[in-house]
């Protein structure tokens, strides 16, 4: 069981946000796998690589890959899925700011042999192979049978009605909002017949996934034996646990994702100054929302934004501002701004937190009201935390709409944050972009442009250094996600850095 499912759309250029990796990795397999220490290792593509220039990605295709229909996949069809994702025609209907980023910065895209496909950009970018053709992505960026057209609505519709993946899961029946029916696919890629080190074939017959919004239900259903895995909070252990269930945890699995939205427009928002943003860091009580909303076991005051101790380039210099009231008035009345011990200031006015209500991440409404409680207590500060729908407040956020106010939401975790930082921090066409600093810019591209790891890990730890400083998001931490287990699942680790059903291939029921 999960929580939510977003728009239940299975081409992902139309599938917007996070929750429709609840089904799409299911159906969608990867050129590139990655193995337990998450390395990167072959998949439907044997081969990656980036030429001496450091602009053109090259992917040879395996043979014998099949969709769900039975049909091989070529090199056709990984091209023609680049161009309905990441082409300059895709922007009229994609939904995603990580294919605009991509879009951006595209110089081409072609077939250049029989099973080898390439694509071109403008400006280097190492980190494309790992964010837009391997599992260790936060996205489900797969390959997609070839349409007549690269935009054609009536064709996407239809594929809606019977989507076509090469996953080790196919979709055999799906009723809204209620559940998507799988079954194993027995032609699925990652298996010794073709070549590869193990059988990742899941070892049941049948998968049913059911969207059940309230956790009380879900915690019923793993305790009547109608569910195996389910996402719960900490709270939910007792109960889970006397219907002969457990909790296993997925370590690293979402952040906290606190963005300051479009505040480098103009000096006169109260967000434009760092000092404010630095100010407000410091009056969260990150410990009291760990303890009393979330537990020590599950929630973590650690890294910056998408930057967790996981991911490449991350150190402890990383880690959220302790809380310090004393230094954050310290800071407003540096800024000029009137506090509890600044009385002659300037007013701040009103400040604005959007939140939703998060399948993946919960309590988000409470931890909003308690930040406010703290910048209100501590800076004087008046607060509106506003709880919207998240489609809506996804628009308001691409279309610019929300100037100057807070937008607190979760996000998914990562190894390589390369591909976010390019799409929100150094893509400089993209309206609701995180900054507007060309000196960011370039260290963005400096950065995405050295093909040496351990050069481009210095690169990196400077530039999420400067972004720490600068602070247009607040780091809060991340959440390791409680998984209620029911008692006939024998064993079954959730792979870390995922918020959503993985590593399927090794559970075992009784």
């Amino acid at each position: 069981m999960t929580a939510a499912w977003g728009n239940e759309r299975f081409d992902p250029a139309l599938a917007p946000g996070g929750d429709p990796n609840q089904y799409g990795r299911l159906i969608t397999g990867y050129l590139i796998e990655i193995n337990d220490d998450f390395e990167l290792i072959p998949g439907m593509a044997t081969e990656w690589e980036l030429s001496s220039d450091g602009l053109s990605w090259t992917v040879t295709l395996r043979d014998g890959v099949k969709f769900h229909d039975g049909t091989e996949v070529t090199a056709d069809d990984v091209l023609w899925t680049w161009q309905h994702f990441y082409s300059h025609e895709s922007r009229e209907y994609t939904t995603s700011g990580a294919m605009w980023a991509l879009e951006n910065i595209l110089d081409k895209m072609e077939k250049t042999g029989a099973n080898k496909i390439s694509i071109t950009t403008t400006t280097p970018h190492t980190g494309i192979a790992d964010y837009y053709f391997s599992r260790r992505s936060p996205v489900w960026y797969g390959a997609l049978p070839k349409r007549d057209t690269i935009d054609g609505l009536a064709d996407a519709v239809a594929y809606d009605k019977n989507p076509i993946g090469t996953g080790s899961l196919k979709l055999v029946g799906h009723v809204p909002a209620e559940v998507m029916e799988f079954e194993r696919f027995q032609d699925y890629y990652y298996q010794p017949g073709n070549g590869l080190p193990e059988d990742r074939r899941p070892k049941f017959a049948n998968f049913d996934l059911r969207s059940v919004p309230e956790e009380a239900i879900r915690v019923a259903a793993i305790r009547a034996g109608e569910a195996d895995i389910a996402p719960v909070t900490l709270q939910a252990k007792g109960q889970v646990e006397a219907g002969g269930g457990r909790l296993v945890f997925g370590r690293e699995g979402v952040y906290f994702f606190f963005i300051c939205e479009l505040c480098w427009k103009g000096p006169e928002l109260l967000l434009y100054d760092k000092r404010v943003r630095q100010a407000l860091a410091y009056a969260i009580d990150k410990e009291l929302m760990r303890n009393t909303l979330y537990g020590a076991e599950a929630m973590e005051v650690k890294g910056f934004s998408a930057i967790t101790p996981s991911t490449i380039g991350y150190t402890p210099e990383l880690d959220p501002f302790p809380f310090d009231p004393d230094k954050a008035r310290e800071l407003m009345a540096e800024a000029g701004y009137k506090t509890p011990t600044n009385p002659e200031g300037k007013e701040p006015g009103t400040l604005i937190i959007n939140t939703l209500i998060s399948p993946s991440l919960p309590l988000l409404p409470e931890a909003s009201q308690l930040i406010a409680e703290n910048w209100k207590r501590e800076l004087g500060l008046d607060v509106e935390v506003r709880v919207s729908e998240k489609v809506g407040l996804e628009g308001a956020e691409d279309a610019g709409e929300l100037v100057g106010q807070w937008y607190f939401r979760d996000n998914e975790t990562r190894v390589d944050a390369t591909g976010i930082t390019k799409g929100r921090y150094g893509n400089p066409s993209r309206i609701s972009r995180v900054q507007d600093d060309p000196e960011v810019y370039a260290m963005i591209d400096e950065a995405l442009a050295i093909a040496d790891p351990e050069i481009q890990l210095g690169a990196l730890e400077k530039l999420y250094q400067r972004m720490k400083n600068d602070h247009y998001e607040l780091g809060i931490g991340y959440l390791n996600i409680p998984w209620a287990v029911g008692p006939r699942v024998v064993s079954w680790e959730s792979r870390p850095l995922s918020l959503f059903p993985n590593n399927l291939h090794n559970l075992i029921l009784e």
